[in-house]
């Protein structure tokens, strides 16, 4: 979301997005508008401000200006308004009725509101009479009459902290004049009533309409410290006098009688580097490290998602991480299966932290257990970087350490460590490893460093190095692919080994051969994308997040391109969303997990945290608690209706009461949705449906009743 704006005489929301889609919420209904969106613009296409005037609101763009007839739902009119008819950047919009006024990025331009050709930019005129009068202008409203303007100084360079060169001025018939001198680096300007609010970079003022200063809204109100500032982006004032203010460092702050924090269920920051689901529990580890495996020296960070509200763990509410060193850059956590309380958080540069019961229990350096320091020395515990963590099926932890002699560690359940050797690995980068369902540690070596894959069996005697070399056919030649540039990697349902690379996707569909081949290939999942031969699983895309949901189906992040859902044997593309058709805020796609009990599917971007709720989930091995939700179906209702507590591959079908089929389908792992429409594609009339449930052998069955209201 970029931005939203009410109209309470037209009683409805706008929302802009980053990608210039438009929402109108009137009542209970959205309207869309994505032709902003959708059109083919060389220029800025952010909406940078948003003016109601009657039933017509003016849009103010990073091209010019667009204009929305609220009673029809739909764009009106474009105007570029620069010269001959040039993009020019439209901060902010006023008008007083007989003109329209558009602070832009060079100067003030202004046209009459009733010209019937305002498409023409010669009805558009630049203001000369004002001072920077071709500089860039940030906000302008019309208080009282009055039209105020704010010049926004432009810094010359990071060290230019010059905020007072920023200028107000106020029209007074034709002439500009100087306002509030006093008042400078306005981030926002607001009116209600009869105050005018002033959002600064560090405070809020509020004057009355004698240009009084009322109110204000201090930088220190919650810290003297510097660092701990307000810093205030907007701010308005509702009609109980209440100051609502949006402030970067402190979210949503109400300033009444009192002064309140507004803080919503979600995650305390946008930094998401890996993801770990267990249960109904989401971890997100806020740390990470660049593309050559730097640290990004994010401050310590994890967090947790349980039953919807949100806890924080970091050096602020745990100091003890901040002694006797610095702990950085938390990478990953992993949640002991047999007990959701019990966690590890892993850092790159400061060992591994254990909480259990959301208390700190202990710092694992490499002077308390077998993981090693990367520092000259041996000495330094920053430098203990973990590349990844995971649980065998006897509740042991094992960790890779990466840059020292032996990379690979492990946390016994009786609290003791113990460390491997690798030789052909030592002293590389590591990254995460992954234990399969017999036990073999498979460790991951990135940045196309000579090596691939290192695997240690299940009774920790025997290593092994695997190179990656991908099989694959076209149906007309067969190819072997040297594949060096890992980044991901995954056990599905059925045992097989997926990876993710610079260039594609590669499987070891049988994983556990490796100590009974002398060399084992992998191979590349082939698409039929209907030009009569098949092509390698997204050969031309960065694969940096894999996770698998209840019906073994595969969802893939990629670098630059979102999300792929995959089916189950990857040769077949369910769903591909990124920022042009879906909410998705970016298309650098850092990990996915899912929640198997719900379906939810949580992605992480550089622009933070979003959630898909998928359709399938984990599946039972008998037909148990089975349950139609919701049941019954109300009139008003028509989203999706879901069967839970199935078994995987379930044959679901739906009778009226007298036995006439519906609807059929097979269950996505244990979960079967209907949309409530009949086989003509039609809303089912009122009654009672039975649902009939056969396992795919037919040996176990189910029926179970929904009422459903037309």
């Amino acid at each position: 979301v970029e931005r939203i704006a009410y109209s309470k005489e037209n009683n409805l929301l706008l929302i802009t997005y980053q990608n210039a889609n438009i929402d109108l919420l009137i009542g209970n209904k959205i309207f869309n508008l994505s032709d902003i969106k959708r059109k083919q613009i060389a220029g800025n296409k952010t909406i940078n401000n948003v003016l109601f005037n009657g039933n017509l609101v003016y849009l103010s763009c990073g091209f010019g200006i667009v204009v929305i007839n609220l009673e029809r739902q739909e764009i009106k009119d474009t105007y570029f308004i620069g010269q001959e008819g040039a993009y020019v950047n439209v901060n902010d919009m006023a008008t007083d009725g007989t003109y329209l006024y558009a602070a832009t990025s060079n100067g003030i331009y202004r046209a009459l509101a009733a010209e019937p050709n305002l498409q023409n930019y010669n009805n558009w005129v630049r203001q000369t009479n004002i001072p920077h009068s071709e500089n860039r202008f940030s906000k302008i409203e019309n208080f009282k009459g009055k039209i105020i303007a704010n010049y926004a100084y432009t810094r010359i360079n990071d060290n230019d902290d010059d905020w007072a060169k920023d200028e107000l001025y106020q029209l007074q018939g034709d002439i500009w004049t100087r306002f509030l001198p006093d008042v400078f680096f306005v981030s926002d300007v607001t009116v209600t009533g009869n105050y005018l609010v002033f959002s600064r970079r560090e405070d809020v003022l509020v004057y009355n309409d004698q240009f009084e200063l009322v109110k204000t809204v201090p930088k220190n109100l919650y810290s003297d410290k510097l660092e701990e500032h307000l810093d205030t982006r907007s701010a308005v004032l509702d009609d109980q006098n209440v100051l609502w203010i949006a402030d970067m460092r402190y979210g949503l702050i109400k300033v009444g009688t009192q002064t309140e924090r507004i803080i919503p269920e979600g995650p305390a920051d946008n930094k998401v580097f890996s993801l770990t689901t267990h249960g109904n529990d989401l971890w997100v580890a806020s740390g990470g490290v660049d593309d050559a495996w730097g640290n990004l020296n994010v401050p310590p960070q994890f967090q947790l998602k349980r039953e919807g509200k949100w806890s924080v763990f970091n050096n602020k509410i745990f100091p003890v991480l901040n002694q006797p060193y610095d702990f950085h850059d938390i990478i990953s956590v992993a949640v002991d299966p047999k007990d959701p309380d019990h966690v590890f958080a892993a850092s790159w540069g400061a060992g591994v932290l254990e909480f259990r019961g959301g208390i700190y229990q202990k710092r694992y350096t490499n002077i308390n257990s077998s993981l090693q320091t990367q520092s000259p020395g041996n000495a330094d515990p920053n430098y203990v970087r973990i590349g990844g963590m995971d649980f065998d099926s006897k509740g042991n932890l094992w960790v890779t350490n990466t840059g020292v002699a032996k990379v690979l560690s492990v946390f016994k359940t009786d609290s003791t460590w113990e460390s491997f050797e690798m030789k052909d690995i030592a002293n590389l980068f590591i990254g995460k490893v992954v234990v399969t369902q017999n036990d073999d540690k498979w460790v991951l070596v990135p940045r196309t460093q000579g090596h691939e894959l290192y695997v240690l069996n299940s009774t920790n005697d025997v290593a092994k190095e695997q190179k990656l070399i991908a099989y694959f056919t076209n149906g007309k030649d067969e190819l072997f692919t040297p594949m060096t540039d890992l980044l991901s990697m995954v056990v599905d349902k059925n045992g097989e080994l997926w990876v993710g690379t610079s260039t594609g996707v590669a499987v070891y569909s049988n994983p556990q051969n490796i100590w009974n081949d002398k060399f084992m290939y992998a191979t590349r999942p082939g698409v039929n994308v209907h030009d009569t031969l098949f092509h390698p699983l997204l050969e031309k895309e960065a694969i940096t997040a894999i996770a698998i949901d209840g019906a073994n189906r595969k969802w893939f992040g990629t670098k630059n391109s979102g999300v792929y859902l995959i089916s189950e044997d990857g040769e077949t593309e369910i769903e591909h969303f990124d920022t042009q058709n879906s909410p998705l805020p970016r298309n650098d796609i850092s990990a996915i997990a899912i929640d198997q009990n719900s379906g939810e599917v949580y992605i992480g971007t550089s622009a933070g945290l979003i959630s898909y709720m998928g359709q399938a989930t984990k599946s039972n091995d008998v037909f148990t608690d089975v349950y139609v939700y919701p049941n019954p179906v109300r009139e008003t209702y028509d989203g999706p209706i879901v069967v839970k507590g199935l078994v995987e591959n379930t044959d679901v079908k739906i009778t009226d009461i007298s036995g006439n089929l519906v609807y059929k389908t097979t269950s996505l792992g244990g979960q079967a949705v209907w949309d409530g429409k009949n086989l003509n594609g039609n809303r089912c009339k009122t009654g009672v449906y039975l649902v009939f449930m056969n396992d795919p052998t037919g040996d176990k069955t189910k029926i179970t009743k929904l009422l459903f209201i037309h």
